[in-house]
């Protein structure tokens, strides 16, 4: 009987992951549209799941600024505005800079190749042939992801890094976004991120940090314009 209840327990946990790992990437990737109403309903279909995950799904994204509640109104996907853009911009430059910092002088032979193999498959997602802009996307948000990550990844301060990567997720949709819109700014030969890979691996913390706070300032310009320019973008605005 114990162990009946502990699968059944296993069960509901799984599809709780499920629903909100499913619904959490549509959201980042531009699936579902800032604004979007989410009806519990129609999710439960495009999930294959009861109300139950559905609703924590929902709970969860919302603790985590991805999805608003109106009251007993419902839900909606969380809307994007170029204010909250350059607020979150300004928190993860101050912190992913001391982050870095603070893992150059801490880096080891395990950290550089780690650094290196993130910036190898990086510049492979980017010179490979896509005619996917969605696919492409995708690819280049989670080797860009991983990039940083192994940038930082020796910064002791662990709530220092679930912090970066809490502001990381809320520029997700942005970045992912302004792919989807513009493609052709992909570019593929990474200048930016090879600079702040070059001075990191020199252990030159002040150039490195410096690049990688000019490297995000210009990636928020760039998503400026591909987002907040054009008709679409202007949709979004609130």
């Amino acid at each position: 009987m114990i162990n009946n209840l502990e699968q059944d327990e296993d069960s509901i946990h799984s599809q709780q992951d499920r629903a909100y790992a499913r619904l959490r990437e549509d959201i980042l990737a531009g699936e579902l549209l800032p604004l979007s109403k989410l009806h519990i309903s129609n999710l439960r279909r495009r999930y294959e799941t009861s109300v139950g995950p559905i609703r924590e799904a929902l709970s969860r994204l919302s603790g985590e600024g991805l999805v608003n509640k109106r009251g007993q109104r419902g839900h909606w996907v969380a809307p994007v505005s170029l204010e909250e853009m350059v607020d979150v911009t300004r928190l993860r430059v101050m912190l992913e800079a001391d982050a870095l910092r603070e893992s150059i002088r801490r880096g080891n032979l395990e950290w550089e190749a780690q650094i290196v193999g993130a910036m190898h498959r990086l510049r492979s997602v980017h010179s490979a042939a896509w005619d996917d802009p969605k696919a492409l996307a995708r690819a280049v948000e989670k080797e860009n992801r991983e990039f940083h990550t192994a940038l930082i990844s020796r910064c002791p301060s662990r709530w220092q890094l679930r912090f970066i990567g809490a502001l990381y997720d809320q520029t997700a949709r942005y970045r992912r976004l302004s792919v989807l819109r513009r493609p052709e700014q992909v570019d593929p030969r990474q200048q930016a991120h090879r600079a702040i890979m070059e001075a990191a691996l020199a252990r030159d913390a002040d150039g490195a940090c410096d690049s990688l706070t000019a490297h995000i300032e210009a990636a928020t310009e760039s998503i400026t314009k591909a987002v907040f320019s054009s008709p679409q973008g202007h949709a979004d605005r609130t």
